[in-house]
């Protein structure tokens, strides 16, 4: 699919390649566009109100959120790999759920990986890795 221009403003036209995540800012949805011809660290956070002549884009974004298992940005359990440890936890897009961010050992003696996973496929697939992480979070009352 070809890149369409979108009028930034009256002088300069912007090519969008992708809209790559979805957030939920102040109430507002806002998109993350990756410009053509631009890098990954130049990416930008818009409002759909400045998506509408690239709605395409929005459109197979949302569509792909769709037909994946788990929220953008989530990784999946692979048959043979377990959790290891949770490195660091935020909100979804949405800041209804949480996400954690885990370290996984990999069968066959990979290096290990990290990937972001809700709280539910978690709670089902890796209890005690949750609570050993609340556990040292906890800060406990000195008994002396």
């Amino acid at each position: 699919m070809s890149a369409s221009p979108m009028s930034v403003s009256s002088q300069e036209e912007y090519m969008v390649e992708a809209i790559t995540n979805k957030r939920v800012k102040n109430g507002r949805t806002e998109y993350e566009v990756k410009w053509q011809g631009y890098s990954e660290n130049e990416k930008t956070w818009e409002p759909i109100e400045n998506l509408q002549s690239v709605m395409t884009y929005v459109l197979d974004f949302e569509q792909s959120l769709k037909t994946k298992p788990q929220e953008v940005g989530e990784g999946t359990y692979d048959d043979g790999d377990s959790a290891d440890e949770i490195i660091q936890i935020r909100k979804d897009n949405d800041g209804q759920n949480l996400l954690f961010q885990v370290s996984w050992k990999q069968k066959n003696n990979r290096a290990p990986k990290v990937s972001w996973i809700n709280q539910n496929s978690l709670k089902m697939h890796n209890p005690e890795i949750l609570i050993d992480y609340l556990l040292k979070k906890i800060k406990w009352p000195n008994n002396k």
